[in-house]
């Protein structure tokens, strides 16, 4: 608090005293609207037509300084026929509403680091000495990372009513220094060349000093304790004293104080333990320290893991023998006693929850397959109760009793033990009635009708402690800051029933008062604005302020979002809004390489004795350059490329997010090239060009609408039967699409629990300029069901169908589709029954071309215009946490037409391929960052057999059908080929 005479002098004090007794005609403010209206009248005592008194004056004088708005208050008085006007002359507190940096930034630090380091507080009350230590602490991360040449210099950007300020920071870093060879003192019992080593500051063998980073002088100093720690020297102490910094060379000294101390041998008596399992489960080497608590808890950790492998009345204590030769040994004495076996695990006593409630909820487990011995320990058991018991309290049994009884010889038979879990529920507490006070502006029957505890519903304080949570984050987000939260309960006149009160104190009510943004450069204000729908005098709601935050950042076109609300302690109830952007760099390139090895070829008209394909490697190469925020409007620009031995593909695409600022309503235009030669058959070239609007209709559902013109062109074709040439010829295509998919998976990279269905609608006609007719139907369902902890049972099931219709003259229906168009499938991921692209129908050399060769077979496929699959995958842990393996069973085919579908598991003949075809398989997945790298080694039950030619091209055209069995040549003989049974499939990322 403040006093008059302190903040107005005696001169306007003795105004005041001389004018008091009269009546206030006019209060005036300079400068003017400092506080909101609102706030204004709520805190000034002095009215218009009052009496002037110079206590009052004292009083308006602190709770405008309680407003937090105020640096100074001067009062004057001046008198005005028989009344006074009383004069408010202050000096408005300034705050930060944003800060950012200019200049270049040679990483390390990023751009973040250095704000952070700044530590200015967005919507604080501003003081130029936080500057100034704020660039005091950014310099020091400068140094920190080798630019100690660094300068910074402020720049303090007052707005235009001088109420906000925004800090923008200048660097000029310098050239970053380089590391000298270090000090090293203390007691090191390593040589320095291999201490040195361990720092890793130089380069081996060239002997080139590194650049400092702070990152690099971190790990230098822990490379040097992990040195010691491989040498059991668990209490090494490694110290970074100082760095020297020589301006003429440009050059830092670091300086080293080491103390190696003995060598630290933990090891187990009287019983087996790895040392891989001690450092696990004894903390000594986690923390790098040796005391009382740290071994205690590792016999307590200790215990633990022998009781889970089967050693129940096992017995861990610790010695440490005294120092000697410089080592010290700590023995865990170990005791293991009997090998125990749990075989039985009972609950009794449960009545209103299964047994398959209770038991999703414990630890111990029966002896299985996966856990041999089963799951047991006494930690466990407690747990287990301690669980049980929360259960039931959670839903109205305030008195349950749960213990359990441990029989160690179970059955009669040694080492076997058997649980059983008693469970005394008792009577269940009910809800009678519940009052909730204190609400007077808030949406009561909204918040009755959400309340955990209605009448009816189990008591318990896990539900009180919901409705507190529930009722405060509703006033909270509805501009109720300081909203309170009482509860009580009484026992009702029936047995075991309560009524509850909750009352609420609802306190006053903030608004926003303005919005603020500070940092765009290239962004458009346009942009930002129609995103935020929070607007001066809403209701002040910081879940609504976050959430608005979280949309910027998904726009993808900032680095950095900060959001304050300024002058958050000040007694105001309208409150400024600030958002302070850091705009992300607007270009992108990231490049990928990867591979494929399996079964798959490209045409070749050399030779036609592998229609199935041969094992081959396809190393992939992708670039994608993306230009962000393209011209302030948050719209981006990729070019995106693929090459490898199977695809070609390059893209340009044009997001426009946010279409008639619309939420989750997108716009892509994109053009693309590609050329495919993963079909055996053939090699296809497309050229398209599409737009497409996309729309959210909720969290996990997405609905798509596309326009594509795309020509498609088909060349390398090695089956003379095909040089129709209607099939050779480009064809055009008008297309529009309509997708829905539906994603409510866990992991979309490596799912465990949800579902994934997409559907898919194409109807490509003329009345879009298409040169074919036909409609495509293409639907994906997947499941994903975790089985239990550890394995997932995950199943995928597509249907497609392609329906022809007006097709032109000399071509059926079927024909009509062109190749590139119709289904192909087999391969990683989609039927691992074939290779890839090798499912379906093929060429039977059934069709005569006149002037062609006539009707020999090759046994190449053909696609066709209706698919049918479905692969089941067990998902489980293989070796530790990186490792997994999968069961599989794939089963389907692509057939010729909808009426060809068909579930026969055998083929009739050699010119038969619409029938089911089944593999089983077992694969590996190694967790990457990236997505799971798979191996799958597939056996293939009834793998299609067909006809095909051994020669080349030019040798099939000799093989006229008019010549006589004489008159053929040697090599116009066809031969028996199947698919193999055996296939195999290297790639990344989960089949679906």
């Amino acid at each position: 608090m403040f006093s008059l005479a302190a903040l107005s002098g005696a001169t306007c004090y003795g105004q005041i005293s001389a004018l008091a007794g009269r009546n206030i005609i006019d209060i005036q403010y300079s400068p003017p609207d400092v506080l909101h209206p609102a706030d204004l009248e709520r805190v000034q005592p002095l009215k218009k037509g009052n009496i002037l008194n110079a206590d009052d004056v004292g009083e308006a004088i602190d709770r405008l300084f309680a407003t937090g708005r105020f640096a100074d208050i001067e009062v004057e008085g001046e008198a005005s026929g028989n009344g006074v006007i009383v004069r408010f002359v202050t000096k408005p507190e300034r705050f930060l509403s944003g800060i950012t940096y200019q200049g270049t930034i040679r990483q390390p630090p990023n751009a973040g680091e250095i704000v952070s380091n700044a530590r200015l507080q967005l919507g604080a009350p501003f003081r130029e000495e936080d500057v100034t230590k704020g660039v005091s602490r950014i310099k020091r991360l400068f140094s920190a990372n080798g630019l100690y040449e660094a300068e910074v210099t402020p720049d303090i950007q007052p707005d235009s009513n001088g109420q906000q300020v925004f800090v923008v920071l200048r660097f000029k870093t310098g050239k970053r220094a380089k590391y000298e060879m270090p000090v090293i003192r203390g007691e090191t019992k390593l040589p320095e060349n291999t201490i040195i080593r361990a720092t890793g500051w130089r380069i081996a063998l060239i002997h080139w000093w590194l650049q400092v980073t702070q990152t690099r002088t971190t790990r230098g100093v822990q490379g040097v304790l992990g040195k010691y720690q491989k040498q059991d020297r668990l209490t090494a102490r490694v110290a970074l004293d100082k760095l020297e910094y020589d301006s003429a060379q440009r050059r830092v000294r670091p300086e080293l104080n080491i103390n190696a101390g003995p060598r630290i041998k933990v090891k187990a008596v009287e019983a087996k333990v790895s040392k891989r399992v001690l450092k696990r489960y004894v903390p000594v080497f986690q923390e790098r320290a040796v005391d009382n608590d740290l071994l205690v808890e590792g016999a307590r950790n200790l215990r633990d893991y022998f009781q889970s492998t089967g050693y129940y009345d096992v017995g861990v204590d610790f010695r440490i023998r005294p120092p000697a030769n410089d080592e010290e040994i700590i023995e865990y004495v170990i005791s293991q006693g009997q090998r125990y076996r749990l075989v039985h695990l009972a609950i009794t006593g449960h009545a209103y929850f299964s047994e398959d409630d209770l038991r999703e909820r414990m630890f111990m487990q029966t002896g299985s397959f996966l856990a041999r011995r089963g799951r047991y320990s006494e930690a466990f058991r407690k747990k287990d109760q301690e669980n049980i018991a929360n259960l039931y309290k959670s839903n109205g049994f305030r008195d349950v009793k749960v213990t359990s009884v441990v029989d160690r010889n179970y059955g009669g038979k040694p080492g076997q033990v058997g649980v059983t879990i008693n469970v005394v529920e008792g009577p269940q507490w009910i809800v009678d009635k519940t009052t909730l006070n204190g609400v007077q502006q808030g949406d009561r029957e909204t918040l009755e009708g959400n309340l955990a505890s209605l009448a009816g519903q189990p008591f318990s304080e896990a539900n009180i402690g919901v409705d507190r949570s529930y009722l405060l984050t509703w006033y909270y987000s509805h501009g109720y800051p300081k909203a309170t939260f009482g509860a009580s309960w009484q026992p009702s006149s029936a047995p075991h029933h309560v009524d509850i009160t909750y009352t609420v104190s609802e306190g006053e009510r903030q608004f926003v008062r303005d919005l603020f943004t500070t940092g765009l450069k290239r962004t458009r204000h346009s942009l930002v604005a129609k995103r935020i729908d929070l607007h001066p005098n809403d209701p002040l709601s910081p879940v609504q302020q976050a959430e608005i935050q979280r949309k910027f950042f998904d726009t993808g076109i900032f680095a950095r979002v900060d959001t304050a609300i300024e002058n958050p302690d000040g007694d105001t109830n309208y409150k400024n809004v600030l958002y302070n952007f850091e705009e992300a760099n607007r270009y992108t390139l990231a490049l990928g390489v990867g591979a494929q090895v399996a079964r798959f070829g490209t045409p070749s008209s050399s030779s036609l004795s592998s229609p199935g394909g041969s094992t081959g490697f396809s190393p992939q190469f992708s670039m994608n350059l993306s230009r962000l925020n393209f011209l302030g409007l948050g719209h981006t620009v990729s070019l995106q490329g693929n090459y490898s031995n199977l695809q070609k593909r390059a893209s340009l695409t044009y997001l426009a997010p946010r279409f008639q600022n619309v939420d989750g309503r997108n716009i892509t235009v994109s053009a693309l090239y590609d050329q495919s030669l993963n079909v055996r058959t053939f090699a296809s070239r497309r050229e398209e060009a599409s737009v497409q609007i996309s729309q959210r209709l909720s969290k996990p559902t997405t609905a798509f609408v596309r326009l594509t013109y795309r020509r498609v062109s088909v060349s390398d074709v090695v089956i003379p039967t095909l040089l129709v040439p209607q099939l050779l010829q480009p064809v055009r295509l008008g297309i529009i699409s309509g997708n829905i998919a539906q994603d409510r998976r866990d992991d979309s990279g490596d799912p465990h629990r949800g579902m994934y269905n997409t559907a898919d609608l194409s109807l490509a006609t003329k009345l879009l300029g298409s040169q074919r007719n036909f409609a495509r139907i293409l639907m994906r369902n997947a499941t994903y069901y975790r089985v239990t902890k550890t394995m997932v049972l995950a199943r995928q099931t597509q249907l497609g169908l392609i329906l022809p219709y007006s097709a032109p003259a000399g071509l059926s229906a079927q024909e009509s589709v062109p190749l590139p168009e119709r289904f192909f499938a087999g391969g990683a991921d989609s039927l691992r029954a074939f290779p890839f692209n090798q499912a379906g129908p093929r060429d039977t050399g059934q069709a005569v071309v006149s002037g062609g060769p006539g009707s020999q077979p090759t046994g190449f496929p053909l696609g066709g215009n209706a698919l049918l699959s479905n692969n089941i995958e067990l998902r489980f842990p293989l070796l530790g946490t990186n490792i997994g393996g999968v069961l599989f069973h794939d089963m389907g085919n692509v057939y010729s037409t909808l009426s060809d579908i068909s579930f026969r598991f055998k083929q009739r003949d050699l010119n038969d391929f619409n029938y089911m075809v089944h593999a089983a398989g077992f694969g590996i997945r190694y967790r990457t960052p990236v997505g799971p790298i798979r191996l799958d080694l597939a056996y293939s039950i009834n793998p299609p057999s067909y006809l095909g030619f051994g020669g080349s091209a030019d040798q099939l055209y000799q093989c006229n059908p008019n010549l006589s069995a004489a008159q053929l040549p040697s090599f116009c003989q066809t031969t028996r080929q199947n698919v193999s049974h055996f296939q195999f499939f290297f790639s990344i990322g989960q089949t679906f």
